[in-house]
C-alpha cells in the first residue's frame, strides 16, 4: 500500500470530487461544445487528477508547495 501523508481536509477532498464529476460529464456528454479534442483531453486530465487526488487525499502540488490543509494535531 502506498505510505503517503495526507495533506488535503475533507473540504478540500470534497470539492476535488465534484469538480472532478463535473467535468468528466461535461466532456463525456457535451463533448462536441468544446470542438477542440486538444482542449477536451486536457479537461480530461484535470478531472481524472482531481479524482485521484479526491480519492487518495494527497496532491503532489500542495506536495511541491509544502502546502496542507488539514490540521495539524
Amino acid at each position: 500500500m502506498l505510505n503517503i501523508k495526507h495533506n488535503l481536509c475533507a473540504l478540500d477532498r470534497a470539492l476535488r470530487g465534484i469538480i472532478a464529476i463535473a467535468l468528466l460529464s461535461y466532456v463525456i456528454f457535451f463533448g462536441e461544445q468544446i470542438g477542440d479534442v486538444l482542449l477536451q483531453a486536457a479537461i480530461l486530465i484535470f478531472a481524472v487528477l482531481n479524482l485521484i487526488s479526491f480519492f487518495l487525499g494527497w496532491c503532489p502540488v500542495y506536495q511541491v508547495a509544502n502546502i496542507s490543509t488539514c490540521r495539524k494535531k
